[in-house]
């Protein structure tokens, strides 16, 4: 059995070290600012608790109007996702694709959507703290 599994991990791992689409990259560096042009702002006041989660939309459907209350990082897995941002000047649009990386917006209320015909993914990391809601719905 043990010699199953070495070689099996064997397998694997030449499978992957062959991969060369596997590659790093650095998706967000020093990043100060979120998506909206606002400087990031982690809560203090509580110890700090870190969440994350895969979502996934499917064509023609939304999220729904939320927000978040915390910083979000959010990485595209796949697809095309459209957001709505209301902000004191009306409401600002904003499209990510698969590969696109950034830092959500914390306390603004927006909606993301999939307008294509293809399901759309993201990884989503929230910066949270001890008692605050990671979404809040509308």
């Amino acid at each position: 059995m043990k010699k199953i599994i070495a070689l099996a991990l064997i397998v694997l791992f030449c499978g992957c070290a062959k991969n060369p689409s596997l590659t790093n990259k650095t998706l967000i560096e020093a990043q100060r600012l979120n998506v909206l042009e606002q400087p990031i702002i982690y809560p203090t006041q509580q110890p700090a608790e870190v969440t994350s989660a895969i979502s996934v939309l499917q064509p023609g459907k939304e999220t729904d109007w939320h927000k978040h209350m915390v910083p979000i990082h959010t990485y595209a897995i796949e697809g095309t996702y459209t957001m709505e941002f209301e902000t004191d000047g009306g409401t600002q649009t904003r499209t990510f694709s698969k590969g696109d990386a950034w830092v959500g917006a914390a306390d603004v209320w927006h909606n993301a959507s999939n307008k294509t015909d293809q399901p759309a993914a993201v990884f989503v990391v929230f910066l949270g703290a001890d008692g605050l809601e990671n979404t809040i719905n509308r």
